[in-house]
């Protein structure tokens, strides 16, 4: 089998290819630092290629270069698999929970809720979710929560890397407000255990949307106490002048759980270890 992986040099994605080394030939197709894959790369990519997980796409830029990125890059994919690949390929997406509505989550968040983004990343994954249901290429979608762990960038899109990094480094904890809002947290190894689910364990139906997540809502006062618990004189500031520091959600991942029969294996608390360990073992610059 040929597997074809977009965003493999990302946190995930390398994880993802660990896990594929035995699955087949794994290819992918590198990312530019500015500007989207050209026709011919992306012929050679798509080329005879069965499974496709596309992780590919920007997150932390302009509103431009985020629409463009995760938009017009998820339809050159899907164009040069429908005019090159091979008409039996599937596509594994992976979208976010950002493509909901954040605002009075009161309960988990199911699949039955409307797509109603309040940032420019979610409606570029809503954006990018529409193309491909539309598309006509077999596939399925995976809204993940707030996926973490070792090698995950602090500062960039992780909560809890960029609290067990700063503690490492002997800095602060910055928290927004009280503390109180909570999330839902993934650990690396459950999101990639996911993902291989969905593109290798086939079940009835097309077209799958799924929430891949925790189905816990975790605050982040919480989390602040493991890391102090498991790093000793770690400082903690909140600032409770924040703007929408009280947000608070987390997803239902019951459908995925009952079509797959995946669940998340790592605890929070096993998950923050394993992070602080990562980053004391590393040079902290």
């Amino acid at each position: 089998m040929r597997i074809g992986v977009t965003g493999a040099k990302g946190f995930i994605g390398k994880y993802l290819l660990s896990a594929l080394k035995k699955r087949g030939t794994v290819v992918t197709l590198p990312r530019k630092k500015k500007g989207l894959p050209g026709k011919q790369e992306l012929k050679r990519f798509v080329t005879g290629t069965d499974l496709f997980f596309h992780l590919g796409g920007v997150n932390r830029d302009t509103d431009e270069e985020i629409l463009k990125g995760n938009i017009s890059g998820t339809s050159r994919l899907l164009e040069a698999i429908l005019d090159n690949g091979k008409s039996s390929a599937r596509l594994i997406f992976m979208s976010s929970a950002q493509v909901y509505s954040m605002a009075n989550c009161k309960t988990p968040i199911r699949e039955t809720r409307k797509a109603n983004p309040d940032t420019v990343y979610g409606v570029s994954k809503q954006g990018a979710e529409h193309l491909i249901r539309i598309s006509g290429v077999p596939f399925t979608i995976l809204r993940f929560s707030n996926v973490y762990g070792p090698g995950c960038r602090p500062n960039y899109n992780s909560v809890v890397a960029t609290m067990c990094y700063r503690a490492v480094k002997g800095l602060p904890l910055v928290v927004n407000g009280d503390g109180r809002q909570g999330r839902d947290f993934v650990y690396i190894d459950d999101a990639v255990s996911a993902l291989v689910l969905a593109g290798f364990e086939l079940v009835s139906g097309t077209g799958k949307i799924f929430n891949v997540s925790s189905g816990r809502k975790t605050s982040i006062k919480q989390i602040v106490r493991q890391i102090c618990r498991l790093h000793k004189n770690t400082r903690v500031e909140f600032l409770t002048d924040k703007k929408n520091a009280g947000i608070s959600y987390c997803c239902d991942p019951s459908k995925f759980s009952g079509k797959y029969g995946w669940r998340p294996r790592v605890s929070l608390s096993k998950g923050i270890e394993q992070t602080l360990s990562y980053y004391r073992g590393r040079k902290i610059t």
